[in-house]
């Protein structure tokens, strides 16, 4: 549920006034949102007085299920307060989880970030990421490779594409297997960075398929 409020603003210039400003952003409900804020768009006000434009920083939820990412974003004059920002997420989550239907349970856990631009900044790379993944699902039939998927909460946690080639026919993945599908993959296109950083991964054992199942 996408959710705006009208709030207190006061200016740069210390002028007060009031202003609607979104609280809460789900994506599966306004897709056009992420770009929105991926573009600095979001919250955005202009004082009626000087005139003058900034960004009001305020607490934002911002949900998508499609990739499994939930973040409570504090402003970032909530820094210090970190260890208490984490515990009050925790309890709100664990309230909320537990009023869901079984069949709506959510098996990812929230992240906490601490200023707009920390939301931006993963979004973007995210974004980055997913350009790179549309370049594989391109490349892998002309390598004899098809591509698999991990859950996006997993791939965010391990720093990693959530999409992998491996061998077609291949039932189950494993060290090798990937391995040489990465390797296929960056000889061809060296430029993909984030596959790259993969296979070294993998090749240095920062991460073991087991991490990956």
């Amino acid at each position: 549920m996408t959710i705006s409020n009208i709030e207190k603003i006061k200016c740069p210039q210390g002028h007060l006034f009031e202003a609607s400003l979104l609280s809460a952003i789900s994506v599966s409900d306004n897709p056009e949102l992420k770009e929105a804020l991926i573009a600095g768009e979001i919250n955005l006000v202009s004082c009626p007085v000087c005139g003058e434009m900034f960004f009001a920083e305020c607490f934002i939820l911002y949900h998508d299920s499609e990739n499994e990412l939930i973040a409570f974003v504090y402003p970032l004059s909530f820094q210090e307060q970190a260890a208490q920002c984490k515990a009050k997420m925790k309890k709100e989550f664990d309230l909320a989880l537990a009023n869901f239907e079984e069949r709506r349970k959510i098996n990812y856990e929230p992240i906490l970030l601490f200023g707009i631009e920390d939301l931006v900044l993963l979004l973007r790379s995210e974004q980055n990421i997913e350009d790179e993944e549309a370049i594989l699902k391109y490349i892998a039939p002309k390598l004899s490779l098809k591509v698999v998927k991990i859950s996006p909460h997993l791939s965010r946690r391990l720093g990693i594409p959530k999409l992998l080639p491996i061998p077609k026919g291949l039932k189950e993945l494993d060290v090798k297997a990937l391995t040489e599908s990465l390797q296929a993959l960056v000889k061809y296109n060296p430029n993909l960075l984030h596959y790259v950083e993969l296979l070294e991964k993998i090749s240095k054992r920062r991460i073991n398929i087991s991490d990956i199942k």
